[in-house]
Formats: structure tokens, sequence, C-alpha cells
């Protein structure tokens, strides 16, 4: 199918970014350690960071690209003059949420972290939220030319575009930390989100997709603001639950909004690399498909859609809970970074993985949902998994007293109450039989990526051997293994090889 050939693109493209961002969190480590001025800018970068995420990893295309799609087959001029309105508003939106964000920023910061009241980080934190939050404008520019690229199947430099932000917190850690201190993290997250923005000109030049600003309403503009709010929330359980972890992190022991932060950013490895390209690759096809009333493959991309994001999502989870250790203490245990501070960040990471599956699975259920118009089901799915995570969190964390890694389970939970609902609330023709044995398949190859993993650790050889060794060999046997039960994503990824091997032959 043609969107796991975009899939595919958007994972190599994201791929490289993400190699990027370990190094960026390793430099970061380095220089800054996990201290109250981490936890500072963190609670800083975590406003603007979530809307990020949010804009970029689905939401806006969620809004945008059914419209999109229906005014192209109008006219492809009458959909020039849409996104142009579009962009033009959307600017002015995201202009004065800044202008409001910067002005009260005492007041947002008493909201994201309240255990910083009474500490000194208050205003070095209030400080680091206005200089950090313009990053907002350059972003939602960014992601409004992503989708626009997408429509026309450009995926690669819309999904390598946040490599330059990994590449500008790098330089600014290492020339400008010595100088600005915590503040250089602030300059870099600017410099990147520009940077970001810049790199997709060339590429939307080419493809026609320049236009001139215009406060001229087109008659889509009130549907696709009136569907984009709910889009954000019915994309965002996950980024909810983070913003939740941070506040109530801010209660706990020094370092723990760090520790969080640590741990979700290699969490955020495979979901980025993989389930998220699935995401936006699957909304442009399942658009398509419902503008032009193909039904029967509406409901096989989602179907195949869910079994790819089984398929990811089970060794994904055995790798970072099994592998975790290991690839904590090698990216970030150096300089300022001890290693009980990585022991901590394993527990948090580990917290998030379990959950991986639940955040998957949301993906296709929730394109689906958009590419017909239906904005309220994921709107309330969300609503649902994020009451269910604060509750758990609660328990989890301050009675339970499970610290770090009760906040990031709770939010894994969160995943699975969300993707529960959108489920017993569907509509679609799925073959539930089909999915279920594509699951059993990959979850005995798991178990066999499993034993595998612990084999190799248990030969004692060099820690950063043994974690390269274990995830590659792990990786052939889990591929193997489903080969030989005949998983159709193998059997598939093994076909797009043969023909590419032909193809060069």
């Amino acid at each position: 199918m043609n969107f796991i050939k975009n899939t595919i693109i958007f994972s190599v493209a994201t791929f490289i970014s993400r190699i990027l961002g370990y190094i960026r969190d390793a430099t970061v480590a380095y220089y800054f350690g996990a201290n109250a001025l981490t936890d500072a800018f963190y609670v800083a970068w975590r406003l603007p960071n979530t809307l990020r995420q949010l804009v970029g990893e689905g939401s806006f295309n969620a809004a945008f690209i059914p419209i999109y799609s229906q005014q192209e087959k109008v006219s492809p001029e009458n959909a020039r003059l849409y996104a142009s309105s579009l962009f033009s508003y959307y600017t002015l939106i995201l202009s004065v949420i800044t202008f409001l964000v910067v002005i009260f920023a005492p007041w947002f910061v008493k909201v994201l972290a309240p255990g910083f009241k009474t500490s000194e980080s208050f205003e070095i934190t209030v400080e680091l939220v206005r200089i950090v939050f313009p990053y907002l404008i350059l972003i939602g520019w960014t992601s409004f030319f992503m989708a626009l690229l997408n429509t026309k199947d450009r995926f690669f430099i819309p999904a390598v575009s946040p490599a330059l932000l990994n590449l500008s917190f790098i330089f600014t850690s290492i020339f400008l930390a010595d100088i600005y201190g915590i503040y250089a993290l602030a300059y870099g997250a600017l410099l990147g989100g520009f940077l970001q923005f810049a790199i997709q000109m060339p590429q939307a030049f080419r493809e026609g997709l320049i236009f001139r600003p215009t406060l001229k309403r087109h008659p889509q503009i009130k549907t696709t603001l009136n569907r984009m709010l709910p889009a954000f929330a019915a994309f965002g359980v996950s980024q909810f639950s983070f913003v939740i972890d941070t506040v109530l992190a801010s209660f706990l022991f020094t370092g723990a909004i760090t520790y969080l932060y640590y741990g979700n950013r290699i969490f955020q490895l495979p979901l980025g690399v993989f389930i998220i390209g699935l995401g936006n690759a699957l909304l442009v096809s399942l658009s398509k498909q419902h503008v032009e009333n193909r039904m029967k493959e509406f409901y096989e991309s989602i179907q195949t859609g869910m079994k790819f994001s089984i398929f990811i999502s089970l060794p994904a989870t055995a790798g970072m809970v099994f592998l975790g250790q290991e690839i904590v203490d090698i990216l970030l245990v150096r300089g300022n970074f001890s290693q009980e501070d990585a022991t901590l960040t394993y527990y948090a990471l580990v917290g998030y993985s379990v959950g991986f599956l639940g955040y998957a699975l949301t993906r296709p259920f929730k394109s689906g949902y958009f590419a017909k118009g239906d904005m309220k089901t994921p709107l309330v799915s969300t609503a649902f998994g994020v009451f269910g995570s604060v509750v758990s969190a609660l328990v989890f964390t301050f009675i339970l007293g499970w610290g770090v890694f009760g906040l990031a389970f709770a939010s894994s939970l969160g995943g699975f109450l969300n993707v529960a609902y959108l489920y017993f609330k569907s509509h679609f023709q799925l073959d539930m039989r089909d999915i279920s044995i594509s699951f059993l398949k990959n979850l005995l190859a798991t178990a066999s990526m499993v034993i595998t993993i612990e084999g190799v650790k248990l030969l004692g050889i060099d820690p950063v051997f043994s974690l390269f060794i274990g995830i590659v060999l792990s990786s052939v046997v889990y591929f193997i293994v489903n080969l030989l039960l005949k998983d159709s994503n193998s059997l598939m990824f093994l076909n797009i090889l043969q023909k590419r091997l032909k193809a060069r032959l």
C-alpha cells in the first residue's frame, strides 16, 4: 500500500533526526546534568514542546488534510486560496497565544510546576518561558508546510527537519553554555525552530505551495478552526499525560522532571520513527479514499495500520524494557549525569514503554475518524484517557510511592484507556480475528527476541558491544521468526527488499 511506502520514507528521515536527538541529549546531560536549572528549562520547554508535538505529529494534519483534499478535488486554485487564507488565520492565532503566554508567564509556570512557587527556580523558569515560547510560531509554520508537502506525497524533508532543532541544541550547549548558562538551551530552541521552517521552503517553492497571506476568509476556514481544537485534544493524550507528569513531578525530589524528560525522549524514538509516520501517511491515504468513496480500501488501510502498529510496538517495548538500562547508561552517564540519575531515568523509561502498544493503536483509529470528519469521538476518548491517567498518577505516585515510574506508568494506562474507547465506539469493518492472529505471531517472535537479548547479556562483553549486538541480533531473530510464522508485515517487508535488490541488479 502507498501509505506503507510513505511511512517507511518518513521513518528513515525521522530515524536520522532521532539519532541526532540522542546525541543532543547526551550533550545537554554532559554540560548541564540533572538539577534545579535543568528542571526549570524542561518546565519552560514543556508547553511549546507539547504544542509542537501536537501540531507537528498529526493533529494539524487531521484538521487540514481531509478538507484540503476535498478542496483540491474541486480545483487546485480553490485549494490554494483555502491554504492561503488558513495560513494567515493560523499565524494570527499562534501569535495571540504566544503574546498571552509571554505576558502571563508567571501564571503558566504556577500551573505547569506548582511545586516551584516557593523555590528559587520559579523566576528562572518564568524568564525561560518568555525567551523560548515564540518557538511556537516557527514550529506552527513548519507544521503547516509539512502538511502541505505531505498532500503531495513529500515526506522526507518535513520528517528530517527536526534534526536541525537537535543540531541547534548541540551547538548552543557546546559553544554558549559557558556564556549564557541554562539560557543557551532557550536560544537553541529558537534557532532550531527557524531552521526547521527554512529547510522546507525550497521544496514548497518547487511544488508551487508558496502563496501570499490574506485575511480574506475562505468558506472552509470556520470548519477547519472548529475541527482544529478537538483534533489537538484528540491526538494529544500522550502529550497531555506528559504535562500532567511535569505538574506532579514538581512535588517530588529535585531532578524528577529531568528524569521523566529523558525517559520520555528515549521512548519517543520508536514512537516517532514508526508510529507518528504511520499516522501522518495513513491520514493522507484515508482522506483520499473517503473523498472518493473507496470504503473497502478505507477499512483495509485501517486494518493494515493496526497490524503494522502491533508489529512495531511489541519488539519496541521489549527492547526498551530489557535493554533500557544499557541504553540510558551509554547515552547519558558522563559529565554531570550520575549512575543514580541513569537508574531513575530507566524507571521512567520502563513506565512509558509498557504503554507503547496503547499509544500506537490510537494512530490508525484516530486517522480513520479524522478522515471521516469525526472529531468528537477521538476528543472524548482523549478526555477518558487523560482522566484515567490523572487518577492513576495520584494513586501510583502519592499513595503507592512509585515515584517517576508511577507517573510514567499512569500515562501508559491512559493510552490503553484511550484506544479501548476508540475501539468500542468504532463501526469500522475490521477482521479482528486476522488482527488477533497477527498479534499472537508478533508476541511469539518478541518472546524469542527477549531470550536472545538475555543470552547476549550473559556473554559479559563490553556494554557498548553488548547493546549493539543485542539490538541487531534480536531484531534479526524477531524478523526471522515472523517470517517462519508467515506474518503479513514481515512478508511485505521481504517483498519490498526483494524488489529493491532486483532493481539494483
